[in-house]
């Protein structure tokens, strides 16, 4: 770890937004964001101490009002790093649709789906890895099966169209 914090949290000095949780000492501002988030665990219960855990830094939060962080760890949990695995995949099915259609860089695909740029362009890896998608850039039958029957007639009613 390249740095680690201690921090005595002070009630109304923790904030939550959507992408990252702000904490500070009274005298410093952390931001910590969400989507980096590797661990968030208990690592002593009297006094309450709570331990997030990103990949270059390592924060300890304890202090008077500490034990409502545990709320807070609950509502973390699902967005943990290794989730982001799971999520990428989800996401699968919806890159291909999108790919068919002909939203094909890795830019245009990453504002469309919940991911960052990088998540995208590996899930493109996944793709191509797992011959989803051709060598040049079409669907495979292999890609296509990720669709619904309805969903790939309206495709092919779409490529019909197009011509």
């Amino acid at each position: 770890l390249e740095e680690h914090i201690n921090l005595v949290w002070k009630e109304g000095a923790l904030y939550i937004s959507m992408k990252n949780i702000v904490l500070t000492d009274g005298k410093k501002w952390y931001d910590l964001p969400i989507q980096e988030l590797e661990n968030v665990q208990v690592i002593s219960e009297k006094p309450t101490k709570l331990r997030f855990l990103l990949p270059s830094l390592e924060v300890i939060v304890s202090g008077k009002y500490a034990e409502r962080l545990l709320a807070l760890r609950h509502f973390l949990l699902p967005f943990l790093h290794p989730k982001r695995e799971q999520l990428m995949r989800d996401n699968l099915p919806t890159l291909l649709k999108f790919w068919s259609l002909g939203v094909t860089t890795p830019v245009a695909l990453s504002t469309l789906l919940p991911l960052t740029l990088d998540e995208t362009k590996k899930l493109l890896t996944i793709a191509r890895d797992e011959q989803m998608i051709s060598e040049n850039g079409e669907l495979t039958q292999k890609g296509l099966k990720m669709f619904s029957h309805l969903e790939r007639e309206l495709l092919e009613n779409l490529e019909v169209t197009n011509d």
